[in-house]
């Protein structure tokens, strides 16, 4: 065993308040693979705890750490380095160490962030971890990414077990694990995002691997739901079809919640999926507008075939009673109120079930953010501003932005205005045969009406819009 005492900190995106839709697989795998160096580790979800700073503080007098690290994620980058003032406070010797997407998207900045960053480390780091917390030789460590994803330990659970997971769009999924099937964006061409930024190609675990986390999750961790949390899960590729077919093969039947591109699905995955006991699918629809989806490079066909790809992605997701979540942008670079409308009409009276709306951002590492300050609409350090009239790509202001996407989830999601949509939704969840989320989702249905029409994953940061 060393002499080194490390606490892994994933930030919350406000003190105090909960987010428990996912668990952070970063921290808990470089918790994982500390473990396995002999290296006395903590981790600490500060996301699912919803402590505020005088607990955290406290925790870190009383937990005698030589080593305090940080997740830093852009829109709560300031809150990520006010972690790193209280352990340097309390302890001035303490080693900080920062990593996660602001790091790899900022490499040249991060540190005229913050005063109190020791190490920085872009790219995946658990096969270097342990090295850099015993045997330092950089102040920034540009480790690029993980081609071998067998070679990572799978993440430590036993870390956040206390905490129980449950919560997407506002629907109670029941005690669950996150995993990993792949990572990296298998697209990587959309002009709104920044994954093309970060090349961090597209690579799948071996199926066997996935299928062994899969059996501990449910065999010994003894959860009751899954939630696989990949940019975007390949339904139409063989990989992930044979993956599905294992999971049947090997009786592990527990749900599973997903995200996917509309373009990569197809009847017989959606299929599999559901005998593989899917529950629920994310889809990114963006717009239904062709011009809008040629801007975005959203998909590599004719953009007038996105509505129908759209479509058929839907249907089938009701067709195999697979619940479904729709997300859409409101108020991309030149896209008019018909064309914001046309989204909204359009998700109105499709077979989705919930939908979420994200006013436009311009994300630092973007095609959109680059072109923006290639234009110098905006400064280099608004690297998350709000579309906003002053730029001369809408007619709106970011106020202005934020209210219609707020609008638009009240219209779609409202169940006075669209009771079907929850008649829809309550069957689904009975035809998957699931007694306890059915009882309770109907029992919580006022709080999750309430959560749909009122509340938003995170807050508004009108800070970045001011830059």
């Amino acid at each position: 065993m060393s002499d080194e005492n490390v606490l892994l900190i994933y930030p919350p995106f406000q003190w105090g308040t909960k987010d428990l839709f996912c668990q952070p697989l970063g921290v808990l795998t470089l918790g994982a693979a500390l473990k396995q160096a002999g290296i006395k580790t903590q981790v600490l979800d500060l996301a699912g705890e919803g402590w505020q700073p005088k607990k955290l503080a406290r925790f870190i007098a009383e937990g005698d750490y030589t080593h305090v690290g940080t997740t830093v994620i852009t829109p709560f980058r300031d809150l990520a380095y006010s972690i790193l003032d209280i352990a340097k406070t309390i302890n001035p010797d303490i080693t900080t160490l920062v990593g996660g997407p602001h790091v790899s998207y900022n490499k040249d900045r991060v540190f005229s962030e913050s005063p109190n960053i020791d190490i920085a480390v872009s790219g995946e780091a658990e096969l270097d971890i342990a090295e850099i917390i015993t045997n330092p030789k950089e102040k920034f460590y540009d480790l690029g990414f993980v081609k071998d994803l067998d070679q990572a330990p799978f993440p430590d659970r036993s870390y956040v077990r206390h905490i129980k997971y449950n919560q997407i769009a506002g629907i109670w999924m029941d005690d669950t694990a996150s995993m990993n099937w792949a990572r990296g964006c298998p697209w990587r061409k959309c002009r709104f995002c920044s994954r093309n930024e970060l090349t961090m190609h597209y690579r799948t675990r071996s199926a066997e691997k996935i299928i062994e986390e899969i059996a501990i999750i449910q065999n010994e961790q003894k959860y009751r739901n899954l939630m696989v949390v990949d940019d975007s899960l390949r339904i139409n590729s063989k990989f992930i079809k044979k993956v599905l077919r294992m999971k049947i093969k090997e009786g592990l039947d527990i749900p599973f919640w997903t995200l996917a591109r509309a373009d990569h699905i197809d009847e017989e995955g959606m299929k599999l999926m559901r005998r593989a006991n899917a529950a629920g699918l994310q889809i990114g629809i963006e717009s239904v507008v062709p011009r809008i989806i040629d801007s975005y490079r959203k998909f590599s066909g004719k953009p007038e075939e996105w509505i129908n790809i759209v479509d058929n992605a839907l249907n089938l997701a009701h067709k195999y009673d697979v619940i479904s979540i729709g997300s859409f942008i409101v108020g991309g670079p030149t896209e008019t109120e018909e064309e914001i409308q046309a989204t909204i009409d359009y998700c109105r009276k499709s077979k989705v079930d919930i939908v979420q709306a994200f006013a436009f951002q311009y994300v630092v590492g973007s095609e959109f953010w680059k072109e923006a300050r290639a234009k110098g609409l905006i400064k280099s350090d608004q690297i998350y501003p709000y579309n906003d009239k002053k730029y001369g790509t809408t007619e709106f202001t970011t106020e202005e932005l934020l209210q219609k996407m707020q609008d638009a989830e009240h219209t779609i999601n409202s169940p006075i205005k669209h009771p079907g949509r929850y008649v829809r939704l309550i069957r689904k969840f009975i035809k998957q045969k699931k007694r306890r989320v059915i009882f309770t989702n109907i029992f919580r249905l006022p709080l999750i009406i309430k959560r749909l029409l009122f509340e938003h994953p995170y807050d508004i940061m009108l800070d970045e819009h001011d830059g």
